[in-house]
């Protein structure tokens, strides 16, 4: 190590330590209110209860039962967003065509052969965060960001060939952003659609048993609380926001031989 180096590790570490002794002195002050406002209150108790599930999303996840249940059209709007900004980026450079033989031999047999053993656990760590959102601090949103990392390291240890070579191609990953936007809608509207078959009053993004609304999703999965529709919007979330920004990643990886073939198609000024 340089000298640049030592000194760039030195102040991380005085930090980390200026930091852990700052909190566990007190000079933060109070972490958690010492009396929670009524709202807050509301939310809390409500988010599990399965003593009045009329009153609750069970789930353990307070933040998860606000965002997806509690303000659910906001984030559905939200993800919307999301998905029309990575349309765009795919219009701007649309004629983009992946090529193989372009993108170099990536980094060091070391790198790849540490990154092997790493990219397994990366995946399973961020399907996990997802999947368990109703119950831990986590979601979609995350566990899809975290997943989307994985991409990113594969294309800079391995490149972005061997990325595309195992058919992560931007049509593909759009076409599975389609696909998780869709399950999001679909899980928007699952409830009311049941409610229209059966004759009965339901709501979109329902998600337990309301006052006259008597259609409920599946609150336990054998011993587990699924926190009903907030499992199916964090795999759907995550999928969407994983295959998202790789899509957003690779489009603005572009090599200078796919920019200059779009360029003489001409697609580009189309």
């Amino acid at each position: 190590m340089n000298a640049r180096e030592v000194a760039i590790a030195t102040s991380i570490t005085l930090m980390i330590v200026l930091l852990a002794y700052v909190i566990e002195a007190g000079g933060l002050g109070p972490i958690a209110p010492e009396k929670l406002r009524e709202l807050a209150a509301s939310y809390i108790i409500s988010t599990y209860n399965p003593w009045n599930i009329t009153h609750s999303a069970q789930s353990l996840e307070a933040v998860t039962a606000i965002v997806w249940d509690y303000r659910g059209l906001d984030t559905f709007f939200e993800t919307s967003v999301l998905f029309i900004s990575i349309v765009g980026v795919a219009l701007l450079f649309r004629g983009y065509r992946e090529k193989t033989g372009v993108g170099g031999r990536g980094l060091s047999e070391i790198v790849k052969t540490s990154t092997k053993i790493l990219a397994p656990l990366i995946l399973i760590a961020g399907i996990s965060i997802a999947i368990h959102g109703h119950l831990t601090p986590g979601g979609g949103f995350q566990g899809g960001s975290f997943i989307a990392v994985l991409l990113v390291l594969l294309s800079v240890v391995f490149s972005l060939d061997f990325v595309v070579e195992r058919g992560l191609s931007t049509s593909r990953l759009l076409t599975l952003r389609s696909i998780g936007l869709m399950g999001v809608f679909a899980t928007s509207i699952a409830l009311l659609l049941v409610g229209l078959v059966t004759g009965v009053s339901a709501y979109v993004f329902q998600n337990m048993v309301r006052e006259g609304a008597p259609v409920s999703m599946p609150p336990w999965f054998l011993d587990r609380p699924t926190g009903g529709t907030l499992l199916f919007f964090n795999v759907f979330e995550a999928l969407a926001v994983a295959t998202g920004l790789s899509l957003a990643f690779i489009v603005l990886s572009l090599r200078r031989e796919e920019v200059e073939e779009a360029l003489e198609r001409g697609e580009w000024y189309e």
